[in-house]
Formats: C-alpha cells, structure tokens, sequence
C-alpha cells in the first residue's frame, strides 16, 4: 500500500522576487483575471514559460495583447484531450523523463489539469512539481459562483475504465462551492453510495462553514447522505487527499467483500485536492481492474468565471514523484 505521508510538499515565499531559488525548465500555467494567478506567473523562476488559455474563460485575442510568455497556447476545443494536445505539441521537444516541469494548478479547468498530470506521467515524466495558490477570500464568500453553464457529466479522458457490470456502484465526491456541478454528478450517478469528501482544514477558518452550507443544496441529495458518511482531507494538501481517497476505496472494498465495485472519483473543490485524485488514480485507481474500475469523472464546463478571488495569500509547492 503507498503511503503518501512520504512525499515532498512546501510552502513558498510569496514575499521573495522568485518564488523557486533553483529554476524550472519547463512553467505551464492557465491564465486569468485573479492576481493570485498572474502573480506566480511573474515570481516563478523558469527557462521557459507557457501560458495556457482555456476557451471556457473566453479571452479574445485583444485581451491577451499584454500578457508575456514563452508561448501563449489558446486551443479552440473544450475537450482535455483536444486542450491537452496543443501543449503536447510544445513539450514533445523536451526530453520529458529530465526536463524539471512546473505545473500552477491554481487557473486550470479541472479537466484539462487531471488529464495533463496523467498524460505527463504516461509520456515518462519522472518527477512533477504542482503549484497551488491560496486567495485571502473568494469574491462573494459562501456565494461565489464559478462555474457559468457545464456540459453533461463524463469520465475524464484517458481514465474512462468500462464499468463493471453486476457491481456496486460508489460515488467519492470532494466538496466545494460550486453546488450547481455538486448535484448534476449527484444526479448522474443517483443510485451509487455517496461518500462526501470535505475539505477540512480549509483554506481560512470561514471557508469549511460556507462550503458546508452550499453542500446543502446539492440537488437530488438523499436526506442522511451529507451525514451518514462524512470525510475530511485538508483543502491544500493533495497528498492527504489521496491518503484519504485509498482509505475509502478500502472501505468499500472491505464491506462487500463478495462484490466488484464501480467507484466514480469526483474532485470538485480545491485544485490542491483535485491534484491528490488525480495522484490517487495514478499511482492505485487504474490498477485495481480486477476488483472492478476506478474512474474520475467531471461535469464538462462550457463557460467559466475568469475572476473569483480576492488577494493571493500563500503558495504550496507539492512534488508528484511519477
């Protein structure tokens, strides 16, 4: 069994003119209008720099005329395939399995970052560094919105396992904010034994109450789901996210020993959170076929706020060792 205490996490300076004393070869990160984002852009030492812009944001052409990068890569597709290759088409140049890589997850559609995490380790990256940057506060606090409209729920890309057929279905959902996206995966997978994941410590000490309270909403919630099974791993460290997502797992596994399980993993609050589900399927989810499937799978935003924080409060530094 892996235990994900071991491994390397930190937390930067924000008061230093370079967040990293040693540089990056590679930075990636997805832009938009929160400082906490453009920010670490500037701070981060690093070779080479990629802006990337996700078409939910919908940036035109004259609103990036100022912003500075290596590249900036702006695909067209919603897709996280179809995102994932217009970076592919930077990085095939570089000698991934030597080249230090630096993601900031803190601006990318949760999609597109799973999938690139896993994508790079597919493609023989042997260490990655994930950046994650806390706000002061969100905008509206427990209202803040940040989703506009999303596509139906899938399977992400690349971690699509054939259910089981005759299995018991689990649905391991993280919660946020964003209760709009909360209930149409509730909704999607409405027969699967829900087992809420809440982020706890939170990012400031209000932040746990309001997402707590949004969680409320969650439509079409059965009445002792949100209490029945309650789980805590802390909103910033991806690590005991995925400590606790294995831990889970084997519950599931434990209490229906005789069954196959179909178990849906669903990160929908932090982006340091959603690090340690894509960690977890990685490193465990994709190799337990044979006691059913492990998928991620996520409503497919269309359209996203470009702006919900106020002020950049910390940034985290994890190491994914592949």
């Amino acid at each position: 069994m892996i235990d994900y205490d071991i491994y390397y996490r930190e937390s930067l300076s924000v008061e230093n003119e370079s967040l990293n004393s040693e540089a990056f070869d590679i930075f990636i990160s997805a832009f938009n209008a929160s400082d906490r984002v453009k920010d670490v852009f500037d701070k981060v030492n690093s070779q080479y720099k990629y802006w990337l812009i996700h078409p939910e944001y919908k940036f035109t052409d004259d609103e990036l005329t100022s912003i500075q990068a290596t590249k900036i890569i702006k695909p067209s597709q919603f897709n996280e395939q179809e995102q994932f290759f217009e970076l592919y088409n930077e990085l095939k140049q570089y000698d991934l399995t030597t080249t230090k890589i630096c993601i900031d997850s803190t601006g990318f559609m949760r999609n597109v970052l799973a999938f690139l995490i896993i994508a790079l380790g597919h493609m023989g990256a042997k260490k990655l560094y994930v950046l994650y940057s806390e706000p002061v506060r969100y905008i509206d606090n427990q209202n803040t919105h940040f989703s506009i409209s999303a596509d139906k729920v899938k399977a992400l890309d690349g971690t699509a396992i054939t259910p089981t057929t005759n299995a018991k279905d689990s649905l391991i959902m993280s919660i946020g904010f964003d209760h709009v996206l909360m209930s149409q995966v509730v909704n999607e997978h409405e027969s699967a034994t829900f087992y809420p994941v809440y982020a706890f410590p939170s990012l400031s000490a209000d932040m746990f109450q309001q997402s707590a309270f949004r969680s409320s909403n969650i439509i079409p919630i059965k009445d002792n789901d949100l209490t029945a099974r309650k789980f805590f791993a802390p909103a910033n460290d991806p690590f005991s996210t995925a400590k606790k997502i294995q831990e889970i797992v084997n519950i599931i596994h434990y209490r229906d020993q005789h069954l196959k399980h179909n178990i849906y993993l669903c990160p929908l609050s932090t982006k340091a959170q959603l690090v340690g589900y894509a960690y977890y399927w990685w490193k465990e989810g994709r190799h337990q076929t044979n006691r059913g499937m492990i998928n991620i799978v996520l409503p497919m935003c269309i359209s996203y706020k470009r702006e919900t924080s106020i002020g950049l409060k910390r940034v985290w530094q994890y190491t994914l060792e592949m």
